[in-house]
């Protein structure tokens, strides 16, 4: 065989998209999440954007098929979140006039009852519906937090495997996720599909990664015993460069 030969079937083997790699498993074949890592870095996807809180509503930016709503969440010990109603408040990142802020305490004890609060929104109005974000690699927004709030947040994306919605798990609700320190002053902050993983311990199933072709929801939640004023903003779908 020629040496061209040889170099133009190494080639035909590799991934189509400059810059793009695709998680393998040990046999080589694509991993469960197929995700992808992008050499050249990322970028906000030209049909990525998932909310800017400009239009006023709690309605997800309704684009490339998202349609879904916000909501809050907290444990039933006493933990809590406002403000009611959870809307878009004043003093958005960057100077932009609005950004979805939550603020509250939440309740010291057992993990597992005194889990804390949150917020988030599910992709699709349909609630047992998954969400095809293959085409995409991961997610940004913009976040700070009050002066008197904790910094340690956990940003986390629920997929078929992870959301009871869907009906897999038998363990549910332990979505991939990442934990941030988020600073007092707006920042920018980017999660990959490929770098996001369940919590040690529990969770049934608990696959190898994050399935980005069928997602459900992104989270952002704080722990027990914490004060927090959390503020984000920009969030975003990403792409490789």
């Amino acid at each position: 065989m020629s040496r061209l030969l040889s170099w133009f079937l190494v080639l035909a083997g590799a991934s189509g998209c400059i810059g793009v790699s695709q998680t393998r498993t040990s046999a080589g074949k694509p991993g469960p999440a197929d995700s992808q890592t992008c050499r050249l870095g990322t970028r906000p996807a030209d049909d990525g954007l998932i909310d800017d809180f400009e239009d006023e509503n709690t309605q997800m930016t309704v684009i490339a098929g998202r349609d879904g709503y916000w909501w809050t969440k907290q444990d039933g010990k006493g933990s809590t979140i406002g403000p009611d109603p959870f809307i878009p408040s004043e003093g958005g990142a960057d100077g932009s006039g609005l950004a979805l802020r939550a603020m509250g305490k939440t309740t010291v004890g057992e993990p597992q009852v005194c889990w804390g609060a949150g917020f988030g929104v599910n992709f699709l109005t349909r609630q047992d519906a998954v969400y095809d974000a293959s085409k995409y690699v991961g997610i940004s927004f913009k976040a700070k937090v009050g002066d008197k709030s904790t910094r340690q947040i956990r940003f986390a994306i629920g997929d078929v495997n992870t959301h009871p919605n869907a009906g897999v798990c038998k363990v549910c609700w332990n979505h991939f996720s990442k934990d941030l320190t988020v600073t007092n002053q707006w920042k920018e902050y980017r999660v990959l599909f490929s770098e996001v993983q369940q919590q040690a311990g529990w969770g049934d199933p608990r696959p190898a990664s994050l399935t980005p072709s069928k997602l459900m929801s992104i989270d952002w939640s704080i722990s027990g015993g914490q004060a927090y004023d959390l503020w984000v903003d920009d969030i975003q779908f990403l792409v490789c460069k």
